[in-house]
């Protein structure tokens, strides 16, 4: 099954622009396209099941099962179902949620202390406004990791209930308890030693 969606940010989060849905069954896995981390980049889901549409009330929900994996950008989420959630009213996609067991999230960088892992029965993605006090205008990528999460980025690591990070920032929070170690990246570690 293939299916496309392509969007792009204007004015609101997750603008709706154009939308093509192409369904072919002659291949076993298919193609999803929408915009996440990078507004302005695609979103590709392959997944070896079949999937659903449905509405409940303003939300289109439309759900990939079977081994999906999510790409877009340098984001790669891999788990046994996707559920991409879009506001039927402004076309601005809300979020999608991929659960497993575990689901897992890799975040590619050009500095391998900048690489995020992480795993959790479920993960949640979507973009949300800075605040007013950031000084930030653009959309903020958000990852959270809900039951037996687990994070890495760089030499900093995480056992939690939950966790929830912020990609552009690499602001990190856990409501719950959690384990592990907070390392600054290895360029300020070794800016710290040369200063001695």
């Amino acid at each position: 099954m293939t299916v496309h969606v392509t969007e792009k940010q204007t004015s609101g989060p997750w603008r709706l622009i154009m939308i093509s849905v192409l369904l072919t069954f002659f291949m076993p896995s298919g193609v999803f396209a929408a915009a996440l981390t990078d507004v302005n980049e695609e979103l590709i889901v392959n997944t070896d099941g079949g999937g659903s549409i449905e509405t409940v009330g303003n939300t289109q929900i439309t759900t990939f099962r079977v081994n999906v994996r999510i790409q877009q950008g340098l984001v790669t989420i891999v788990g046994d179902t996707a559920r991409l959630e879009r506001d039927t009213m402004t076309g601005d996609l809300i979020r999608v949620v991929v659960e497993g067991s575990p689901a897992r999230f890799v975040r590619q960088a050009e500095i391998s202390t900048d690489v995020i892992n992480g795993s959790s029965l479920q993960i949640i993605y979507y973009n949300q406004a800075p605040s007013a006090d950031s000084g930030r205008e653009e959309l903020l990528s958000v990852v959270e990791f809900v039951g037996d999460a687990n994070f890495a980025r760089g030499r900093t690591t995480l056992e939690c209930v939950e966790i929830k990070h912020i990609v552009e920032t690499g602001a990190t929070d856990s409501p719950g308890p959690c384990v592990g170690v907070f390392a600054p990246p290895a360029a300020a570690e070794s800016s710290a030693d040369a200063a001695q």
